[in-house]
Protein backbone atom coordinates (compact mmCIF):
# COMPACT_ATOMS: atom_id res chain seq x y z
CA UNK A 1 0.00 0.00 0.00
CA UNK A 2 1.39 3.42 -0.94
CA UNK A 3 1.53 6.03 1.57
CA UNK A 4 1.25 10.28 1.10
CA UNK A 5 4.21 12.07 1.50
CA UNK A 6 3.70 14.48 4.84
CA UNK A 7 5.24 17.62 4.54
CA UNK A 8 5.35 19.59 8.21
CA UNK A 9 3.27 22.47 7.62
CA UNK A 10 5.09 25.80 8.94
CA UNK A 11 3.77 29.13 8.83
CA UNK A 12 5.42 31.05 5.69
CA UNK A 13 5.08 33.62 2.74
CA UNK A 14 3.76 30.64 0.19
CA UNK A 15 0.69 28.81 1.56
CA UNK A 16 -1.55 29.47 4.26
CA UNK A 17 -2.85 26.69 6.23
CA UNK A 18 -6.16 26.06 4.65
CA UNK A 19 -4.91 26.11 1.71
CA UNK A 20 -2.21 23.63 2.22
CA UNK A 21 -4.72 21.59 4.19
CA UNK A 22 -7.27 21.47 1.59
CA UNK A 23 -4.30 20.46 -0.99
CA UNK A 24 -3.10 17.26 0.85
CA UNK A 25 -6.96 15.70 0.90
CA UNK A 26 -6.84 15.85 -3.00
CA UNK A 27 -3.07 14.00 -2.67
CA UNK A 28 -4.60 11.78 -0.64
CA UNK A 29 -7.48 10.84 -2.38
CA UNK A 30 -5.43 10.04 -5.19
CA UNK A 31 -3.39 7.50 -3.30
CA UNK A 32 -6.46 6.00 -1.66
CA UNK A 33 -7.81 5.69 -5.53
CA UNK A 34 -4.48 4.33 -6.67
CA UNK A 35 -4.06 1.36 -3.80
CA UNK A 36 -7.70 0.06 -4.38
CA UNK A 37 -7.73 -0.02 -8.42
CA UNK A 38 -3.86 -1.69 -7.05
CA UNK A 39 -5.55 -4.19 -5.07
CA UNK A 40 -8.49 -4.55 -7.82
CA UNK A 41 -6.05 -5.66 -10.28
CA UNK A 42 -3.85 -7.50 -7.93
CA UNK A 43 -0.76 -5.62 -8.22
CA UNK A 44 1.69 -5.88 -5.74
CA UNK A 45 5.10 -3.33 -6.26
CA UNK A 46 6.99 -1.51 -4.22
CA UNK A 47 8.49 0.62 -5.92
CA UNK A 48 5.89 3.47 -6.98
CA UNK A 49 8.08 4.01 -10.31
CA UNK A 50 7.20 0.71 -11.70
CA UNK A 51 4.13 1.30 -11.89
CA UNK A 52 4.43 3.30 -15.09
CA UNK A 53 6.10 0.17 -16.76
CA UNK A 54 2.92 -1.67 -16.45
CA UNK A 55 0.55 1.11 -17.76
CA UNK A 56 1.41 -0.48 -21.38
CA UNK A 57 0.18 -4.09 -20.40
CA UNK A 58 -3.13 -2.77 -18.57
CA UNK A 59 -6.37 -2.84 -21.14
CA UNK A 60 -7.02 -0.25 -23.34
CA UNK A 61 -10.05 0.98 -21.52
CA UNK A 62 -8.12 0.81 -18.23
CA UNK A 63 -4.93 2.80 -19.78
CA UNK A 64 -6.03 6.51 -19.37
CA UNK A 65 -8.03 5.75 -15.99
CA UNK A 66 -4.38 4.41 -14.31
CA UNK A 67 -1.74 6.56 -15.68
CA UNK A 68 -4.49 9.68 -14.41
CA UNK A 69 -4.59 8.12 -10.99
CA UNK A 70 -0.83 7.10 -11.13
CA UNK A 71 0.02 10.95 -12.18
CA UNK A 72 -2.20 12.55 -9.61
CA UNK A 73 -0.42 10.64 -6.88
CA UNK A 74 3.38 10.38 -8.19
CA UNK A 75 2.51 14.78 -9.15
CA UNK A 76 1.36 15.34 -5.56
CA UNK A 77 4.57 13.95 -4.17
CA UNK A 78 6.94 15.57 -6.49
CA UNK A 79 5.43 18.54 -5.38
CA UNK A 80 5.15 18.48 -1.77
CA UNK A 81 8.57 16.89 -1.58
CA UNK A 82 9.97 19.75 -3.29
CA UNK A 83 8.47 22.92 -1.31
CA UNK A 84 10.32 23.80 1.80
CA UNK A 85 8.64 26.16 4.86
CA UNK A 86 12.21 26.41 5.95
CA UNK A 87 14.58 29.19 3.73
CA UNK A 88 17.23 27.42 1.90
CA UNK A 89 19.13 28.19 -1.52
CA UNK A 90 19.62 26.68 -5.13
CA UNK A 91 23.21 25.39 -4.62
CA UNK A 92 25.60 22.31 -5.75
CA UNK A 93 25.19 21.03 -9.29
CA UNK A 94 21.72 22.15 -10.19
CA UNK A 95 22.47 25.71 -9.09
CA UNK A 96 25.76 24.81 -12.29
CA UNK A 97 23.18 23.67 -14.44
CA UNK A 98 20.75 25.69 -14.25
CA UNK A 99 23.17 28.51 -14.61
CA UNK A 100 24.59 27.01 -17.74
CA UNK A 101 21.59 26.83 -19.02
CA UNK A 102 19.71 30.02 -18.61
CA UNK A 103 23.06 32.26 -18.22
CA UNK A 104 21.74 33.19 -14.29
CA UNK A 105 19.17 32.20 -12.03
CA UNK A 106 17.20 35.57 -12.49
CA UNK A 107 16.35 34.61 -16.01
CA UNK A 108 15.70 30.78 -14.99
CA UNK A 109 12.94 32.14 -12.40
CA UNK A 110 11.94 34.84 -15.26
CA UNK A 111 11.61 32.19 -18.08
CA UNK A 112 9.73 29.70 -15.24
CA UNK A 113 7.00 32.52 -14.67
CA UNK A 114 6.81 33.53 -18.21
CA UNK A 115 6.38 30.01 -19.20
CA UNK A 116 3.32 28.33 -16.89
CA UNK A 117 1.61 31.49 -15.84
CA UNK A 118 -1.38 31.30 -17.68
CA UNK A 119 -0.96 27.31 -17.69
CA UNK A 120 -3.38 24.90 -16.16
CA UNK A 121 -2.13 21.44 -15.27
CA UNK A 122 1.52 21.27 -14.37
CA UNK A 123 4.78 22.31 -14.66
CA UNK A 124 8.11 21.32 -14.45
CA UNK A 125 12.18 21.58 -14.71
CA UNK A 126 13.11 18.51 -16.27
CA UNK A 127 16.12 16.73 -17.54
CA UNK A 128 16.75 14.52 -20.62
CA UNK A 129 19.77 13.76 -22.54
CA UNK A 130 21.71 16.13 -20.01
CA UNK A 131 19.74 19.56 -21.13
CA UNK A 132 17.39 20.83 -18.59
CA UNK A 133 14.06 22.40 -19.39
CA UNK A 134 10.93 23.85 -18.14
CA UNK A 135 7.78 21.43 -19.00
CA UNK A 136 4.40 21.51 -18.73
CA UNK A 137 2.14 18.67 -18.64
CA UNK A 138 -1.71 18.42 -19.03
CA UNK A 139 -4.27 16.99 -16.55
CA UNK A 140 -1.81 14.33 -14.63
CA UNK A 141 0.39 13.57 -16.78
CA UNK A 142 3.88 13.29 -15.75
CA UNK A 143 7.34 13.59 -17.89
CA UNK A 144 8.16 10.34 -17.01
CA UNK A 145 5.19 8.73 -19.20
CA UNK A 146 5.74 7.57 -22.90
CA UNK A 147 4.91 9.86 -25.43
CA UNK A 148 2.18 7.96 -26.26
CA UNK A 149 0.70 8.69 -22.61
CA UNK A 150 1.60 12.69 -22.53
CA UNK A 151 4.95 12.67 -21.06
CA UNK A 152 8.56 13.10 -22.13
CA UNK A 153 10.48 10.52 -21.40
CA UNK A 154 12.27 12.76 -18.99
CA UNK A 155 13.30 13.34 -15.91
CA UNK A 156 11.43 15.31 -13.27
CA UNK A 157 13.27 17.58 -11.10
CA UNK A 158 11.37 20.37 -9.82
CA UNK A 159 7.42 20.41 -9.78
CA UNK A 160 5.11 22.91 -9.30
CA UNK A 161 0.85 21.92 -9.42
CA UNK A 162 -0.96 24.67 -11.83
CA UNK A 163 -4.93 23.79 -10.67
CA UNK A 164 -6.75 25.89 -9.22
CA UNK A 165 -7.17 23.47 -6.17
CA UNK A 166 -3.32 24.10 -5.38
CA UNK A 167 -3.88 28.36 -5.27
CA UNK A 168 -7.28 29.66 -5.68
CA UNK A 169 -7.63 30.18 -1.69
CA UNK A 170 -4.82 32.16 -1.37
CA UNK A 171 -4.22 33.77 -4.88
CA UNK A 172 -7.42 33.80 -6.33
CA UNK A 173 -6.35 34.63 -10.06
CA UNK A 174 -3.01 35.72 -9.22
CA UNK A 175 -0.91 32.82 -10.55
CA UNK A 176 2.16 34.82 -11.28
CA UNK A 177 2.50 35.54 -7.54
CA UNK A 178 2.08 31.84 -7.02
CA UNK A 179 4.72 30.85 -8.95
CA UNK A 180 6.86 33.60 -7.68
CA UNK A 181 6.25 32.29 -4.14
CA UNK A 182 6.21 28.99 -5.12
CA UNK A 183 9.90 30.35 -6.69
CA UNK A 184 11.21 31.40 -2.96
CA UNK A 185 9.59 27.96 -0.63
CA UNK A 186 11.84 25.23 -3.40
CA UNK A 187 13.23 22.37 -1.56
CA UNK A 188 16.55 22.56 -3.18
CA UNK A 189 18.01 19.57 -1.04
CA UNK A 190 15.79 17.28 -2.47
CA UNK A 191 15.73 19.17 -6.22
CA UNK A 192 19.36 18.83 -5.56
CA UNK A 193 19.27 14.88 -4.70
CA UNK A 194 16.81 14.47 -7.68
CA UNK A 195 19.84 16.14 -10.28
CA UNK A 196 22.16 13.59 -8.35
CA UNK A 197 20.42 10.83 -8.79
CA UNK A 198 20.28 11.44 -12.44
CA UNK A 199 23.80 11.88 -13.17
CA UNK A 200 24.16 8.50 -11.31
CA UNK A 201 22.29 6.49 -13.65
CA UNK A 202 23.49 7.91 -17.35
Amino acid sequence: MFKIFKNEFKDNNFLSKTQFNNHQIIYNNYKNNLNLFLIKKKIFLKNKLELIDIVSDLPENEKNQFSYILGGYLNHEYFFKNISFNKNFCFGEIKNKILKTFDSYQNFEFNFIKCLQNFIGWGWVVINNNKLCILKTYENNNPMYPISLGGFNSVPLLCIDLHEHSYIIDYMNNKELYLSNFLKNINWYEVENRYQNYLLNI
